[in-house]
């Protein structure tokens, strides 16, 4: 009886000691729960490990969330098993339960005997060992469907010939599986928004390319601009390497190669940054610049030096020693006043503040939040904060460019003030001119001889002051034409610089996603500055070429552009010289016109002749009145035929009467009044159409129901 007593007690004891070894699950927290307690662990492989009734009451206590290399046991031999028993609540058998698995190395995992996840490779036979390391964890199902006691089993294997490195204090654990009810799971990982901040930085840079080489392939002399733009391209490598490939794809047979390129990459991008950085204040490159770009080239080497502190020394420092320069070259500059160095000043302070928060995260001296948000919230607001300060520089640089545009543009407004008085007196001289003219030819009917050369004299100063005349029309309808692309410049350059302050407001307080979107407008209104900048430029050279004397060498030209244009100065010519004047145009350009050979500077002289003379028509009818329905309009129109091109300008003025059609294209035939025309206007067009490019002009009227001219053109 005294020894089946004895035998009782210690059944009862053995059976305390054992409930004492299980790990008691109640519940589960909405975050997870970590299982970092109850584990032991065991050198060797054995697959008598994985039962549920196996003693494992001689193996070693174990914490497998730690620090990998902090367990020696896992470089000392090739396997070792972890083993965890616990009980579960019964509520949680007729739920799904899953976890996130994290770990430094491959495993094989076992629930009550069975195998329900393996990731990476641990060779039975070569003895090869294949890591899979997932940045974030992965996702395993746990198929709880009794309660009860529970094993798990786990096989565990490092690959010893990787490099490995500490990021910024977190360490690499060599086991962690964090248990969630499946619907917790699902908001725990849309909860991480780290994927989220990184995407902002891969929009903002991508923005940052695009638009710093846009300006240096625009202007090869500016090398600040490559700078930025390779900064910018090497942070999208880097970002898509970190943020896309290592979260979703494992690299840890490639991890050398990995490491490899992010390092090189990350001291190229902060050399090139402080390159653009010398270059924008023309600073010259001293000790200090040498000694950094050394510091950037062995940062490669100190990644590998040191495993708790090869990313501190290596990266970390290496960029905050980068920015400090761009700060103390940004502050010198602020000190001599130079423009936008401020800008850049402040980047570089909010650098250092985010740093600081983000190591203050790291060490643990702020709660870094759920999925470690804040801390990386920090880190990607310090890594944009330069970029953001490069960004309102350049807007601030391009509202400047377009104020000094805006200043050039009141110089030729006032330039076109002068030409058109000085038009206006040449006008009324060459309409006295003429009046005497025609007196002299009445009264010297019996010096035909000697009128007939001054009439030949006369005549060839009144082309030219005609010539000069249309010089005068576009001048004055220039001003009116480039006014619409200097509106848009100045609208967005003003708009812009309102959303770099909402951009800065926005960042304050957290919102990427708003940042991301704003980031994209204000790409936009670049592109649009660029466009009518680029618009303002071409209506410029176009004037300069008509106001240009016509060589007589032909040319391979876009009618369809020429018409165009054309139609445009004539319709802001006839604007600016003629108070309310209301009209509307219409251009019907077939698309099939070919590049033609002709003497661009006379077909637009010929093209402004007849559509100023369309808008007068109009204008005319319209300033009569009588007709409350009627609307102005002139429409010009080209299309191909067998004969070659054909260009028609039609208008719904009060048409020329019958009698007159033939007439029209006489030297001196005018139907304005004094003062208003010389009459040599389709005189000079028709031998340019028939003498000096062998076409026809033509024309089709009706009296009270408009006028169409027609040029025909051979394409040879």
């Amino acid at each position: 009886m005294r020894y089946f007593t004895l035998f009782l007690l210690l059944c009862s004891f053995s059976s305390f000691a054992q409930k004492q070894d299980l790990l008691s699950i109640d519940s589960i927290p909405t975050n997870g729960l970590v299982l970092n307690q109850g584990w032991k662990m065991q050198v060797g492989d054995d697959p008598e490990w994985t039962k549920t009734d196996y003693d494992d009451s001689q193996w070693k206590a174990i914490d497998p969330t730690q620090d990998f290399k902090n367990i020696p046991e896992l470089w000392k031999s090739r396997t070792v098993w972890f083993r965890l028993k616990f009980t579960i609540d019964s509520s949680f058998t007729q739920k799904t339960l899953a976890c996130i698995v994290a770990q430094t190395g491959a495993s094989e995992i076992f629930l009550n005997g069975k195998m329900i996840g393996s990731f990476g490779k641990i060779g039975d036979q070569d003895g090869k060992v294949v890591a899979f390391t997932p940045r974030n964890g992965t996702a395993l199902g746990l198929p709880l469907y009794q309660s009860g006691a529970q094993v798990l089993a786990v096989r565990f294997a490092v690959q010893k010939n990787l490099p490995y490195i500490v990021f910024a204090g977190r360490r690499n654990v060599a086991l962690s599986l964090r248990l969630f009810e499946i619907h917790n799971l699902g908001r725990y990982l849309l909860n991480d928004l780290t994927p989220y901040f990184e995407f902002s930085r891969f929009g903002l840079y991508l923005i940052m390319a695009v638009i710093h080489f846009a300006l240096f392939y625009f202007n090869k002399k500016e090398k600040a601009n490559l700078y930025f733009f390779l900064f910018a391209l090497i942070n999208l490598l880097l970002l898509f390497i970190i943020s896309v490939v290592y979260r979703h794809v494992d690299l840890a047979s490639t991890k050398m190669f990995f490491l490899s390129t992010v390092s090189i990459s990350y001291g190229l991008n902060w050399f090139f940054f402080l390159q653009g950085t010398y270059s924008i204040f023309t600073t010259p490159k001293g000790l200090i610049y040498w000694f950094l770009s050394l510091y950037l080239c062995a940062s490669v080497f100190i990644l590998y030096g040191n495993y708790h502190h090869g990313y501190d020394l290596g990266f970390m420092l290496a960029s905050t020693l980068v920015v400090f320069e761009i700060g103390r070259i940004a502050w010198v500059a602020t000190r001599k006043k130079q423009r936008g160095a401020k800008i850049i000043l402040v980047g570089s302070i909010g650098y250092w503040v985010f740093l600081f928060l983000f190591y203050m995260f790291a060490w643990g001296y702020i709660p870094a939040g759920p999925n470690w948000i804040w801390g990386s919230l920090a880190i990607n607001l310090g890594f944009i904060s330069i970029p953001v300060a490069v960004s309102i520089y350049l807007a601030l640089e391009s509202s400047f460019a377009s104020q000094s545009l805006a200043k050039k543009l009141k110089e030729v407004e006032l330039l076109s003030q002068r030409n058109l008085a000085q038009e206006q007196e040449k006008q009324a001289l060459l309409a006295a001119q003429n009046e005497t003219l025609e007196r002299q030819v009445a009264e010297r009917t019996t010096e035909l001889q000697q009128s007939l050369e001054t009439l030949r004299s006369t005549q060839t100063q009144l082309i030219q002051r005609e010539k000069m005349a249309s010089l005068g029309e576009l001048t004055a309808g220039i001003a009116h034409e480039i006014q619409n692309p200097l509106n848009f410049v100045n609208n967005f350059a003003e708009v812009s610089s309102e959303m770099i302050d909402e951009l800065q407001t926005e960042l304050n307080q957290g919102n990427t996603e708003e940042v991301q979107s704003i980031a994209t407008d204000l790409k936009q209104n670049l592109d649009k500055i660029n466009h009518h900048g680029k618009r303002a430029s071409s209506i410029v050279k176009n004037m300069l070429d008509h106001s240009r004397t016509s060589t007589g060498k032909k040319e391979a030209t876009d009618l369809n552009a020429l018409i165009d244009e054309c139609m445009r100065l004539s319709y802001h010519g006839l604007r600016a010289q003629s108070k309310g004047f209301q009209a509307d145009f219409a251009l019907e350009l077939s698309d099939q016109l070919p590049l033609i050979t002709l003497v661009p500077q006379d077909i637009g002289r010929v093209l402004l002749n007849l559509f100023n003379n369309a808008f007068y028509s109009v204008d005319q009818r319209f300033k009569r009145g009588g007709d409350k329905d009627y609307q102005p309009k002139v429409i010009a129109s080209s299309h191909l035929n067998e004969q070659g091109i054909e260009i028609r300008i039609s208008d719904n003025g009060s048409g020329i009467p019958i009698a007159l059609q033939g007439k029209i294209f006489q030297p001196f035939f005018t139907t304005k009044p004094s003062g208003e025309g010389t009459g040599l206007g389709l005189s000079l067009s028709y031998d340019i159409i028939t003498k000096g490019h062998q076409g026809n002009l033509l024309v089709e009227s009706q009296e009270g129901q408009g006028t169409t001219f027609i040029i025909q053109l051979p394409l040879v």
